[in-house]
């Protein structure tokens, strides 16, 4: 008896990169001062954010939450903008159900994190804590992070000046 394999389809890693308000993120982590000072001193050296952030639409959990985006990877940048008094953000928008979408917790990728606790501490109003999770696309068996990664964050340099 053979089993039919996913179609490549669902497999498949889809995301569009454009630009939206800042206020509408929802984040499901906290951030670190130093690293927050980090990424805000790159930003305003180079004048520009090379990466959009990893985000997912929130709209099938109800009117209150259409239009709003979940923060997957990209906490630090969304301050650092914020902080350099920027409104607007680059983002790619990805499909949070994608089986190759991965989440473990962050000093541990053999504890594996479910996706709604994630959805769960963003929509919850809990306090959030920083690096709680670490989310991954597995590529063929491999586990790659989203951070930096082409498959989702290509770099795509935008303006300050367009963000303000």
């Amino acid at each position: 008896m053979s089993s039919k394999p996913a179609s490549n389809k669902q497999l498949e890693l889809k995301f569009e990169i454009f630009k939206i308000k800042i206020a509408d993120l929802v984040p499901h982590e906290g951030i670190l001062d130093w690293h927050l000072k980090e990424i805000f001193e790159w930003m305003q050296r180079d004048g520009f954010q090379l990466r959009p952030i990893a985000v997912s639409r929130l709209d099938s959990l109800g009117v209150k939450w259409k239009g709003k985006y979940l923060i997957h990877d990209g906490h630090h940048r969304t301050a650092a903008l914020k902080k350099l008094n920027c409104a607007q953000i680059m983002v790619s928008v990805f499909d949070y159900n994608n089986p190759r979408i991965k989440v473990f917790d962050y000093n541990d990728i053999t504890i594996p994190v479910p996706k709604e606790e994630v959805v769960r501490r963003a929509t919850s109003g809990i306090e959030v804590t920083p690096r709680y999770d670490k989310h991954f696309i597995d590529v063929d068996g491999k586990l790659e992070p989203f951070h930096d990664n082409d498959l989702l964050e290509p770099e795509k340099p935008a303006p300050l000046s367009q963000l303000k």
